[in-house]
């Protein structure tokens, strides 16, 4: 099983730093300084005492505020910095010199820090040469340390010239996305400086930005080769700027995930599965997510289709599914033929039900367990087939973008002990279950001589089982079927609980022809509008008279079926 992410993530890491004034060097200095508190220059240097007689923190900073801003800064700078020549300082509630000041502490490879009760301290501690303040901020220096004021533009072109580069790129008077892109982007670069325009009235910040995090997450979405990520909650645009700025010292990339939406962005789950998780660090507060949710993102692993969801939100999406048995042609479609041929079996389906705008994945819906006429070794009236008998199958679904159901028929056995039989399966993010009453067997019952029941009870059980597989697996949601054809097969089925590491499904299981099927639609469906589950069908190629309905007649369906099979 693997581990919870979630408290290594909120835990301190180790950096190993390459900067002189970074844990683990000697520090030195060759910074510049300047003739007056005003004006850069790149031309005159101030050593520093070779060595400083710096602190180094070892247990980190006490009682530190996780996700407010100056904390956090704090936190930051004691773990990263022996001590630092120069620091940056400034106001956290204007977004703009928080902008500024991070591309200066970036080009200038010192701290960025905020005004709080601990700032003194601090500065004491790093025993900086310069102390450079942008804006109007009140702070106590050390005696020794000579203090640079800045505002935005003097700032801009103090890192400028540090950077040794032309170029100034212009962003918003008034924050907003672009500001926290841009500027991330100059700090990671080194290519260039960012400086907000002044509006009419000469005035450069405003207090009240409109940042999308949306925006900010696919603007910050860049390849790289680091080997440490910090992730921030593109919520908090201040601590991604201030993650930025010392990130580099380390070099740190900044991973912005929507706090609002943090499975929203698909894309970065594949950036984060291709580095271990000692490798991950969330700079700030973690966002107001479950720790599924965050395990999902930093394991990577997707569904068929894409995404995390079995039905995303902000797609329609429908399966389409041949079942039976892969080594007999007598419990379905699916084993008439190999896994590559059943696939270009299914494609004209696949296209046809694509039809009404939906995006359409292919699935095998595989027969796990079988339901048997006489006694089973075992007493339960079902065969089990073992693992290995479906290997073939599974990867060329994970080749082809396919995704596997398991199909039970328990007989007298409970169905969660025979799900529990397929754990490893259920494992692979592209490996969901079906739960087939039809053939669940009470104590003295045997097949063919009734249609069996299965109390909501049991049928939760397994619902359970699985999500937390799901969840503590860090796997994305799983869809879980239930057949039914009369309403009798699922005792209380309103009972049937809801779990958001599982998609249900409940699939109309009866064969005939189209206005009997469509009866049954409608006797299973009968006063479920607020059901939280969502509904299949199920077609048969030789059951059905005088054939299954077309793809054009079952998509017209009501409820519209998001899981479609044949037999």
């Amino acid at each position: 099983m693997r581990r919870s992410l979630l408290p290594l993530l909120l835990s301190l890491i180790a950096v190993v730093p390459a900067c002189s004034s970074i844990l683990g060097e000697t520090p030195t200095n060759s910074s510049p300084t300047t003739g007056d508190n005003d004006s850069p220059s790149s031309t005159e240097t101030t050593e520093s005492p070779d060595p400083k007689d710096c602190v180094r923190l070892t247990g980190g900073i006490d009682h530190v505020d996780t996700g407010a801003l100056a904390s956090d800064a704090l936190l930051l700078s004691g773990e990263t910095f022996v001590c630092a020549d120069d620091v940056v300082v400034t106001d956290p509630g204007d977004l703009n010199h928080v902008a500024a000041a991070a591309q200066l502490a970036a080009a200038l490879n010192g701290p960025l820090l905020f005004p709080e009760p601990r700032l003194s301290a601090e500065l004491g501690r790093l025993k900086p040469i310069r102390v450079h303040i942008i804006g109007e901020v009140s702070v106590n220096t050390p005696s020794d340390s000579v203090v640079v004021s800045h505002d935005l533009a003097s700032a801009s072109e103090y890192a400028r010239g540090e950077l040794g580069v032309g170029e100034t790129v212009p962003t918003p008077a008034k924050p907003d996305a672009s500001t926290i892109v841009e500027t991330v982007r100059a700090i990671v670069e080194r290519d260039r400086v960012v400086r907000p325009q002044t509006d009419p009235t000469g005035t450069t910040s405003v207090n009240d930005p409109f940042i999308d995090p949306g925006e900010v997450v696919e603007g910050l979405a860049l390849p790289t080769e680091s080997e440490i990520l910090w992730i921030v909650d593109a919520t908090r645009p201040e601590t991604i700027l201030l993650a930025a700025a010392i990130g580099r010292s380390v070099g740190a990339t900044v991973v912005a995930i929507d706090g609002n939406d943090v499975l929203g962005h698909p894309e970065l789950g594949i950036v984060l599965a291709s580095h271990p998780t000692e490798s991950f660090r969330f700079v700030g507060a973690a966002p107001d997510a479950s720790e599924w949710e965050l395990n999902i993102l930093i394991n990577g692993q997707q569904v068929p289709g894409g995404g995390y969801y079995i039905l995303p939100e902000e797609e329609k999406r429908r399966y389409v599914a041949f079942y039976g048995h892969p080594e007999t042609t007598a419990l379905g479609a699916l084993g008439e033929q190999g896994p590559e041929e059943t696939l270009t079996r299914m494609a004209g389906y696949l296209e046809a039900y694509s039809g009404d705008g939906s995006r359409v994945i292919p699935v095998f819906e595989m027969i796990a367990s079988v339901a048997s006429a006489g006694p089973t070794d075992d007493g339960d009236y079902s065969y089990e087939w073992p693992i290995e008998t479906f290997d073939e199958w599974v990867r060329v679904a994970e080749e082809n973008g396919v995704y596997v159901i398991l199909d039970l028929q328990s007989g007298r056995d409970h169905f969660l002990s025979q799900a529990k039989q397929y754990e490893e399966m259920l494992k692979k993010p592209f490996v969901g279950l079906a739960l087939d009453p039809e053939w669940r067997l009470g104590p003295d019952q045997v097949h063919l001589r009734q249609v069996g029941t299965v109390e909501a009870a049991e049928l939760n059980e397994v619902i359970n089982w699985v999500a937390d597989l799901v969840r503590d697996n860090g796997l994305p949601q799983k869809m879980m079927l239930v057949h039914q054809f009369r309403t009798a097969m699922i005792q209380n089925r309103q009972d049937l609980v809801q779990r958001p590491e599982i998609q249900l499904i409940v699939q109309m299981d009866g064969d005939g022809t189209e206005p009997q099927k469509d009866a049954t639609l409608a006797a299973i469906t009968k006063d479920t509008l607020a059901a939280h589950w969502d509904w299949g069908w199920k077609n048969f190629f030789d059951e059905d008279e005088p054939g299954p309905p077309t793809p054009e007649s079952t998509m017209g369906k009501s409820p519209s079926p998001v899981y479609v099979s044949y037999q």
